[in-house]
């Protein structure tokens, strides 16, 4: 499964992932603008904890309040982005699809 992890080093960054099973993805300064570690697992969450997750991550991060839309809210990255342990929420590539699409949509609607 591929899926965006939000405000990793500040950055949205692309990964591949299964859910509960530990990854390791380096992303250089030449693609990141900055060398960017990211060691953990994607987990599968309730709603109420990937909302807590999100919060937390805007409250540390506000540019990151855009992800406020997101609809599909059930998966959540623990572990360290370069050795800084975090929790970050999560967006599979289909759910912000779906979501991207559905505002197109709307506004052309």
């Amino acid at each position: 499964m591929k899926g965006f992890i939000y405000n990793a080093a500040g950055l949205s960054i692309p990964v591949e992932f299964t859910p509960g099973v530990p990854f390791r993805f380096e992303c250089p300064e030449e693609d990141c603008g900055k060398s960017v570690v990211i060691e953990g697992v994607v987990e599968e969450v309730n709603e109420a904890e990937f909302t807590r997750v999100l919060e937390a991550t805007i409250r540390e991060n506000p540019a990151f309040g855009k992800i406020r839309e997101i609809t599909s809210r059930r998966f959540v990255f623990r572990g360290k982005v370069n050795g800084k342990e975090v929790a970050l929420p999560v967006e599979s590539f289909q759910d912000f699809t779906e979501r991207f699409l559905k505002e197109v949509l709307i506004l052309k609607g």
